[in-house]
C-alpha cells in the first residue's frame, strides 16, 4: 500500500487556561492564564504528499481518522476521538502529534494534570516534542507545591524539561514559508518560557543569583511577562545584600502589567510589592509613581533608587521605640545588618504589643502567636512584627485578635521580605494568656414583630 506523509505543525501553544493558586510569593494567584495568539507556521494534516524519512500514514483511514479527531469543535467530543484513534492506530506515526491535540484540549477544558499528563505522553513518544516541553514548562509553576513529599523531585523534573527545551529550541530549523522575524519572535516566546521555568526553580531551591540570572534573560524576550517580573523582583530583594532598588522596580513593573491586563492576580502582586517597599522605605509615599513609571519601560533609569528608611524617632513607648532600634539596621541590609543579627541572635529580648494571630504549629503542641508592635502593623492586615514559637503554652490557642500582651524568648531568626518579622523562641507572660477562649457574643434576639390593629378605611 502506498504510505501518506505530511509535514507536521510547529506553532505556538494558545489559549492553554489552568487553575492558577497563590501558595507563595513566588507564584502569585490567578484564576485562568492565557498563553498569546497562536502562530502557525505549516499546514495541519491536510494534504498527502510523499516525503522520505517522514512520519508517515499507513492507510487513507488512519489519516481521516486524524483529520476528524483534530477538526471536532466539541471539546469532549475531541478526546473522546483521540483516545479511540490511540486505540486503533496503536502503532501510529502520529502519536506524539494525537497527544498534543489531547494536551491541548484538556488545557482549554482548565484540566490541568491531564494535560499535563498528556505532555508527558507525547514527550514519551517524542522527547524533543516542543510544544509539550514548553507547556509543561508554562504550566509548572502554577501548579507546584513546595509541601508535596516528592517537590525536590519535581523541581528536578521541571529543570530538565526547561533546559532541554532549550536544547531543543537552539537545532531549531527556520521552515522556509516562515520570515526571519517571525521566527525570531517565536524562538523568543518560548526561550522565555524555558529561561522562567528555571528561574522559578531556583527560587524554590533559595538559589537567588541564579533565579536572577534566568528571570533576567525570560523578561529580556517577552518584557510583558507579569508573572516573570514578579519573580525576579522576588529574587532581588530576597537576595545577600538584598537588592531594593531593582526589587522594587521589577515588582512595579509586575503590578502594571497585571493591571493593564485585568490579572487576578493583582492584588497579591501589589499586596506584596507595599509590603517590601514599606519595610524599606518606611511608608508608601512614591510608590504609585514607581508603578508608573515602570508601566513604561522594563527596565529602570539610569541612577534610580528607592531611598531607605530614615530612622524613626523616638516615641516615647519603650515597646516601639526598642523594637525600632533593633528591627531598623536589619530592615535596612547590608554589612551593617550582618554586624547587627551577629550580635542580636541567640539574645533575650522581652517588649509588648498586641496579638495579631495564633496558628498552629508544625511541630508537636506548638503555636506561633503574631503580635503587633508597631501601630502600622496594627492597622495592617496579615501585617506584624513579632512571630513567638511557643511550646510550653497549650492555653496560648486561646489568645484573640487585639489582646495587649508581655512576652519574652531568644531571638532566633527573621524575615525582610516582604515585611519585617522578628522570630523568637519563647513565651507569653503567663498572667497573659487566658485560660479558655473567649465566649462568642450572644446573639441578639430578633425583636418580636408588633401586633397590628386592622382598621377599617374611612369612605
Amino acid at each position: 500500500m502506498k504510505k501518506i506523509t505530511v509535514l507536521l505543525t510547529l506553532t505556538v501553544l494558545a489559549s492553554f487556561a489552568l487553575p492558577g493558586r497563590f501558595g507563595s510569593p513566588q507564584a502569585p494567584r490567578g484564576t485562568r492564564l492565557q498563553f498569546g495568539p497562536a502562530l502557525a507556521w505549516a499546514a495541519s494534516p491536510q494534504a498527502p504528499q510523499e516525503q522520505a524519512k517522514s512520519p508517515q500514514w499507513k492507510s487513507r483511514e488512519e489519516y481521516d481518522a486524524f483529520q476528524a479527531m483534530s477538526n471536532e469543535k466539541d471539546l469532549h467530543k475531541k478526546i473522546t476521538l483521540a483516545d479511540a484513534f490511540l486505540q486503533k492506530y496503536a502503532d501510529t506515526d502520529f502519536k506524539d502529534l494525537v497527544y498534543v491535540v489531547m494536551m491541548q484540549t484538556y488545557a482549554q477544558l482548565n484540566d490541568a494534570p491531564k494535560a499535563m499528563d498528556a505532555a508527558r505522553k507525547a514527550l514519551q513518544a517524542n522527547p524533543d516534542k516542543l510544544e509539550a516541553l514548553t507547556y509543561l514548562s508554562y504550566a509548572f509553576p502554577f501548579v507546584f507545591k513546595a509541601t508535596d513529599p516528592d517537590a525536590v523531585t519535581q523541581l528536578s523534573q521541571a529543570e530538565n524539561d526547561a533546559k532541554h527545551g532549550l536544547d531543543v529550541l537552539q537545532k531549531l530549523q527556520k521552515p522556509a514559508q516562515v520570515t526571519d522575524e517571525q521566527f525570531n519572535q517565536y524562538v523568543k516566546s518560548q526561550r522565555a518560557v524555558f529561561n522562567g521555568l528555571i528561574g522559578f526553580v531556583a527560587l524554590q531551591r533559595k538559589d537567588y543569583a541564579a533565579a536572577v540570572t534566568s528571570l533576567k534573560a525570560a523578561v529580556e524576550d517577552n518584557p510583558s511577562d507579569a508573572y516573570a517580573f514578579y519573580r525576579l523582583g522576588v529574587a532581588y530583594v530576597s537576595s545577600e545584600p538584598r537588592d531594593y532598588d531593582n526589587g522594587v522596580w521589577n515588582l512595579a513593573r509586575s503590578s502594571s502589567l497585571a493591571k493593564a491586563s485585568n490579572n487576578p492576580a493583582q492584588s497579591d502582586i501589589d499586596k506584596y510589592l507595599k509590603q517590601v517597599y514599606i519595610s524599606y522605605h518606611g511608608n508608601d509615599e512614591g510608590l504609585a509613581g514607581i508603578v508608573t513609571q515602570a508601566a513604561a519601560s522594563p527596565t529602570p533609569p539610569g541612577g534610580f533608587k528607592v531611598e531607605p528608611m530614615k530612622i524613626p524617632e523616638k516615641t516615647g513607648n519603650p515597646n516601639i521605640d526598642n523594637f525600632n532600634q533593633l528591627a531598623t539596621p536589619l530592615k535596612l541590609g547590608g554589612e551593617r545588618a550582618q554586624k547587627v543579627w551577629d550580635s542580636l541572635k541567640g539574645q533575650q529580648l522581652g517588649l509588648g504589643g498586641f496579638v495579631d494571630s495564633v496558628e498552629k504549629g508544625t511541630d508537636a503542641n506548638t503555636y506561633l502567636v503574631h503580635i503587633d508592635v508597631l501601630d502600622q502593623s496594627k492597622a495592617a492586615e496579615g501585617v506584624y512584627d513579632i512571630e513567638i514559637k511557643d511550646s510550653t503554652q497549650p492555653n496560648a490557642k486561646n489568645l484573640s485578635k487585639g489582646d495587649p500582651v508581655r512576652f519574652q524568648g531568644t531571638i532566633d531568626s527573621y524575615t525582610a521580605t516582604p515585611s519585617f518579622v522578628l522570630t523568637l523562641v519563647g513565651t507569653i507572660n503567663p498572667e497573659d494568656v487566658p485560660d479558655q477562649p473567649k465566649a462568642a457574643p450572644k446573639a441578639k434576639p430578633k425583636a418580636k414583630p408588633r401586633a397590628t390593629t386592622r382598621r377599617t378605611p374611612r369612605r
